[in-house]
């Protein structure tokens, strides 16, 4: 009886660690880091990503930075999307910026669009259109999740903008919804300057694509800025909610 039931107790253990491994490697084989100096023509995007225009972006010193100063400059990750499974997500990227210019309604902002997907989802009678979750920081320095907003300036972050600050965004599955948290780190010493977090965030909206984002308001209505905007460098992603992708092309 005593040897029947360490049998049926390894047998346990080997299942066990083959889940928990099995986990494991699904989530470092989804890992993603950007290496934009793989890229063989700097003036392209490359063929992992889709820019909003390919004039609109080019690669220099292993940086990916956006030529112009416009509204929704986008570059989006063809090999990596959030699943429909529950999950865990961490993303992280260097952003500097060359444009530091205030906007009246503080929409001038870069960092990411995850979620957003280009098809209807029905629900029943109900149909909706998720074009993703904006989260950023803005040339005043106030970070945001969801919609820039007037918020008070932040000295400490509008100074380290020019050289770049780090940002990164923690999400966490609580119970049936999501909690993300996003902060700024100073790139020199890793100090956090600042934090915010958004609570009950429906699975809905974790769901798609992964995206930089350059935005800025133009300076004349229908008519670009050709001003440089922004760079990014060093481009992670990793979670279980992660997905691997093989079936999307560069444009």
């Amino acid at each position: 009886m005593k040897n029947n039931i360490s049998h049926k107790t390894a047998i346990f253990l080997m299942v066990f660690m083959s889940i928990l491994f099995s986990g494991c490697n699904k989530e470092e084989n989804a890992t993603f880091k950007s290496d934009f100096g793989d890229i063989e023509t700097p003036t392209l995007a490359g063929s992992e990503y889709r820019p909003t225009a390919l004039k609109d972006w080019q690669v220099s010193d292993n940086r990916m930075e956006c030529l112009v100063s416009d509204e929704n400059r986008n570059l989006l990750l063809l090999t990596r999307e959030l699943g429909n499974q529950r999950g865990t997500l961490e993303m992280t990227v260097r952003v500097g910026f060359f444009n530091q210019a205030l906007s009246n309604r503080n929409t001038n902002w870069a960092g990411f669009s995850i979620g957003s997907k280009d098809d209807f989802l029905n629900y029943g009678n109900d149909t909706k259109l998720y074009s993703g979750i904006k989260i950023g920081v803005c040339t005043n320095g106030a970070l945001f999740i969801g919609e820039p907003s007037p918020n008070h300036k932040n000295q400490e972050i509008i100074n380290a903008l020019p050289k770049g600050l780090d940002l990164k965004i923690v999400v966490t599955p609580i119970k049936n919804h999501y909690t993300i948290n996003f902060s700024t780190f100073d790139i020199s010493t890793g100090k956090v300057l600042a934090s915010i977090s958004k609570k009950n965030v429906t699975k809905d909206w974790l769901m798609g694509d992964l995206v930089l984002v350059s935005n800025f308001e133009s300076t004349e209505p229908g008519k670009e800025n050709n001003a440089k905007s922004v760079w990014f460098e060093d481009w992670v992603i990793k979670g279980t909610k992660l997905n691997t992708l093989e079936n999307k092309t560069a444009i």
